[in-house]
């Protein structure tokens, strides 16, 4: 049977602070079927996971300095806009939304993986434990000024003993359309050399790029810096690359040949795109799952909807969406 718990005791009480950030973080634990998995989060920046470990393992990357200052790794959620806006700006509904340009002249990341999200008291069952946060937009909110729709984001972590899953709900509160998109962007730990890392992301199209900026124009993967629908090793990878294309049936998969164990990113339809940045130089690699394109208010409006891929919620209307993280033997 497994045993799941929350570690010190209610959740209003907070946890201490997590071993490897300068942050509080909620600890998550579960055992069962000779398999332990430790989760904690972080919900005063972003509900950020930041650690998944597996019988021993870990294998997230929390954070890393910059310029002297603790930055906040994990696995961020990116939302309404995931990955690179284009200008810092878009046209929806005949306005303008506009934001600071954080990286180059674009904006990057979405509005709320650096915000506090409300957190619910947790859930443990016989064989999981779960716990709901959430983040709203709302009058009065930095946020609702720079994206003035109100609308709610509900993000709620399940673990099992082997995997973590994350259900998230989006619920449009306004009188006007919603137009979002939706990501996790998971930092992973390089275990073992490069080379004993694999990756597999079987997308069906590459999306070409300038300035790491999607063109709209869907590319054969033969043609791509890469194809991924066979696993290769990280050693031969350098890509900050949007791909096309992903199907439930067909999960990206990360191998950790050192170790002898696998990452299964599994999710539900609303997730056809794939963000792979794997920096050579760096201790960590992302593979991000979107539900859109980067850039996609932008590529939408152009009229490019399947490239984009951009999610529209009509008035009152709300949607459901998953991602799994599960580890397993080879």
């Amino acid at each position: 049977m497994a045993r799941c718990s929350v570690d010190s005791g209610p959740y209003s009480q907070r946890n201490a602070v997590h071993s490897e950030t300068p942050w509080q973080a909620v600890r998550l634990s579960c055992a069962g079927g000779g398999r332990q998995a430790v989760a904690q989060f972080i919900p005063e920046m972003g509900s950020n996971l930041v650690g998944l470990e597996v019988d021993g393992t870990e294998y997230l990357y929390p954070w890393a300095e910059t310029q002297g200052a603790p930055t906040i790794l994990g696995t961020p959620v990116l939302y309404p806009t995931p990955n690179r806006v284009r200008n810092a700006q878009f046209s929806w509904g005949g306005r303008t939304f506009s934001f600071k340009p954080n990286n180059g002249t674009s904006f990057i990341h979405g509005l709320v993986r650096d915000m506090p999200w409300a957190c619910d008291e947790p859930r443990v069952g016989e064989g999981s434990v779960s716990i709901t946060t959430r983040v709203r937009f709302a009058p009065g909110q930095a946020i609702y000024e720079l994206y003035p729709i109100r609308n709610t984001l509900e993000l709620t972590y399940t673990l099992t003993p082997g995997a973590i899953r994350l259900d998230f709900r989006v619920v449009n509160e306004d009188q006007q359309l919603l137009p979002f998109g939706l990501a996790i962007h998971p930092y992973f730990r390089i275990i073992g050399g490069r080379e004993s890392v694999r990756l597999q992301v079987p997308a069906k199209k590459w999306m070409e790029a300038v300035d790491l900026l999607p063109t709209g124009r869907l590319v054969d993967l033969d043609q791509a810096p890469a194809d991924l629908r066979q696993s290769a090793s990280l050693a031969k990878l350098d890509l900050d690359d949007v791909f096309w294309g992903l199907e439930p049936g067909g999960p990206p998969v990360i191998y950790y040949d050192a170790i002898g164990t696998k990452v299964t990113l599994r999710s539900s339809e609303l997730f056809t795109h794939s963000v792979v940045y794997t920096p050579p130089t760096r201790p960590f690699f992302c593979v991000e799952s979107q539900s859109c394109s980067t850039d996609a208010h932008n590529l939408h409006a152009r009229g490019l909807e399947q490239e984009a891929h951009l999610t529209i919620l009509r008035p009152g209307e709300a949607l459901a969406a998953w991602v799994e993280i599960a580890v397993s033997d080879q």
